[in-house]
């Protein structure tokens, strides 16, 4: 069963909060920003911190939930970006009673981990399907400054969700 922190919904509906703002940074902000032709991952970030500072369950639901504003917004196939931020979520969740929540050094490891995952997973579902081969070049120009974005900009996200969730947790 699904456990709200201190029975409060204002939990519930400052995570909504942050997904949106996440969001909408992610597709109206990080686009006018040229480094490298990359933007990084907010919900990707936001996906893998939940579940890692909370659980299996709650890293599901928010990665359900960042998936589906990305199947919205983005065109391909729909519930590919449900799966992924899905299974990520729910993945980073067993992790969670196995670190220490004050290091940064398992977040930045999931970051790289987490990143690779999810552009390859995005090659194969929305560019190997179309016959598009070009794998080197994917992983050089797209894949490698995505990650990499998303790398130092989790050092960032994550202390500010950790944050959050200690002062949610007393």
């Amino acid at each position: 069963m699904i456990k709200i922190r201190h029975g409060k919904i204002s939990t519930v509906l400052v995570h909504i909060i942050i997904i949106m703002f996440a969001f909408f940074i992610q597709t109206s902000i990080f686009p006018l920003i040229p480094f490298f032709n990359a933007s990084p991952n907010l919900l990707l970030i936001i996906t893998f911190s939940y579940g890692l500072l909370y659980g299996e369950s709650i890293g599901l639901i928010t990665g359900f939930f960042c998936g589906l504003l990305c199947d919205m917004y983005f065109s391909g196939v729909f519930g590919s970006f449900m799966l992924i931020y899905s299974l990520i979520g729910f993945g980073n969740g067993m992790l969670n009673t196995s670190f220490f929540e004050d290091s940064i050094t398992t977040p930045m490891l999931l970051s790289l981990a987490n990143g690779f995952i999810y552009n390859f997973y995005i090659y194969f579902v929305h560019f190997l399907v179309r016959q598009k081969f070009n794998l080197p070049y994917y992983f050089v120009n797209v894949m490698i400054p995505n990650v990499l974005f998303t790398l130092i900009v989790t050092v960032i996200v994550y202390k500010f969700i950790y944050r959050f969730h200690f002062i949610w947790k007393r």
